[in-house]
Order: C-alpha cells, then structure tokens, then sequence
C-alpha cells in the first residue's frame, strides 16, 4: 500500500473516532424519548431485560451477567443508559455522584425469596418468620436502617453453628442496600434478613454466589435450598418456582451519567443526595 493511501486511511479512522467521542458528548437525556434508539444495559434474566426489550425495540439491549459490569458500561460510555432497581441505585449514587436517576419509575413490584415447588415446609417457616418480625418491630428497625439511613454494618445475630446447612443462591455484588461485600464479609438488608431467618428455623447459612439468570436453574437442580437474589415476583417466575410472601415493594428507573441528565429529567432522590 502507498504511503499517502496509508495516510489517508489513518486519517479517515482518526476523524471517525472523533466523531464518535463528538456524538457521545452531545448526548442530552430530558426524556426518555432520548434513549429510544440508544444502548440500555439491563441485568441478563432480569424483569428490566423484558421489559427494556419490548418497550424499546429501536435500542441496542445489552445484557450484563452482574450489576457490577452493567455500572461499568454506563460509565465506560458501552452504554448511554441502564435499568436497575431504585434502593440499590440511590446507593451507588452516593458512592458513585457522576450517576443519576432520571424519568419516571418505570414500573414496581413485590420482591419474594424463591423455594422449591411443592416443598411448602421452608417456605412456610419463612413465612413464619417474616410475620414474627413485622409484628416485633424488627423488620421496620431493618428498613430503618439499611434503607433510609444507609449503613453498611451488620448487627450481631447469634448463629447456630450445628445446625443443618440453609444454602442460599444470592449475586454478592447485587449492591447495597440488599446484598454486598464489605470487609471480605457479605452485608445488606437480605443477609440480616437470611441470617435472622435462619437463627429462627436452628440452621447455618451458607451462601452461593449465583450469576442472577442461573439462579432458577440452581434452585431446580437442588444446587440451592432458596433463592435469595433481589428477585421481583412475576407471574412467569410463579411458573417455575414457589415464592414466600412478599418482603418488601421496589421500583425500577432508568440511570445514566450525570452529566448527561437534563435538571428537568433528574430525579427528585437525586437531588437530595446532593
């Protein structure tokens, strides 16, 4: 190849990537009009992967296998928005300020841990539990704390340590408030709720940490007794798998780069952390 057609060819990708890295800063979300032909990361298996795929045919789906590397997309610019569930993101929010909420929540639902099918005898015992707890006055201590306070520290819940191991599926880095790693030990609102549960039925939990679109598949294969992922109850979810009483309502939005968020499209949440 001559040397000017080698220049000319250099100087064409140069100029495309400039383009490229042009487009990407001139994004401007005021609504979500915006994103409709844009990449949306979702969580793969996820109700937000459904839901992102039959609302917005025109966009680019990318599926993450964890929260953590859809975060990173959207930081990364791999994506110009994602989908995720509301308490974990006012989380990263406070860690991560250069992400933002924006829009309207885009749906809600009841959150429920998942048990075999016809194998009532756990499920109820949970059920049980869940009960004893909103009535004591612990389960609104719980959500006080991890929820709207937004500590990270784990309370001393005595253990038994001979009882029959209670496995548990879960995604570690689900995030905060539910599910973490802090200090090489996991943290959050549903580990105090597993471990407080499982102090009540005499077993030891033991955790597995589960790629979230595998985790239906663990339960039915006998990997896991329970599923304790963030999972929302849904009527095709109901299909493979029994789900306790709810414990807890969640919403869904939409998130993105703060710097490309319109003031009009942010969030009130967003604010206050500001």
């Amino acid at each position: 190849m001559k040397p000017s057609a080698s220049r000319s060819l250099l100087l064409l990708f140069l100029s495309s990537l400039l383009l490229f890295g042009c487009r990407q800063k001139s994004i401007r979300i005021e609504s979500l009009d915006d994103i409709r032909d844009k990449r949306i990361g979702v969580l793969q298996g996820s109700v937000h992967d459904l839901y992102a795929t039959r609302t917005f045919p025109k966009a680019t789906i990318m599926q993450y296998k964890n929260p953590s590397d859809m975060i990173l997309a959207v930081k990364s610019g791999k994506a110009e928005a994602g989908i995720y569930t509301s308490d974990e993101l006012i989380d990263i929010i406070r860690q991560q300020p250069d992400i933002g909420l924006f829009g309207p929540a885009l749906f809600s639902a009841d959150l429920g841990l998942g048990f075999h099918r016809g194998d009532d005898r756990l499920r109820d015992s949970f059920n049980t539990f869940l009960k004893q707890i909103r009535a004591d006055g612990t389960y609104d201590d719980m959500v006080d704390r991890w929820m709207k306070k937004g500590e990270t520290t784990m309370p001393e819940i005595p253990k038994s340590v001979s009882g029959k191991p209670l496995i548990i599926g879960l995604v570690s880095d689900n995030g905060l408030p539910f599910t973490a790693v802090k200090d090489n030990r996991l943290v959050g609102f549903n580990i105090e709720l597993f471990e407080r549960f499982a102090a009540f039925a005499g077993r030891k939990p033991v955790y597995q940490d589960i790629e979230f679109g595998s985790q239906i598949a663990a339960l039915a294969s006998r990997k896991i007794d329970m599923i304790g992922a963030v999972m929302w109850i849904t009527e095709e979810r109901k299909k493979q798998i029994d789900f306790s009483d709810p414990y807890y309502v969640q919403e869904a939005y939409f998130f993105a780069l703060q710097k490309h968020i319109a003031p009009s499209a942010q969030r009130p949440e967003q604010r206050q952390l500001h």
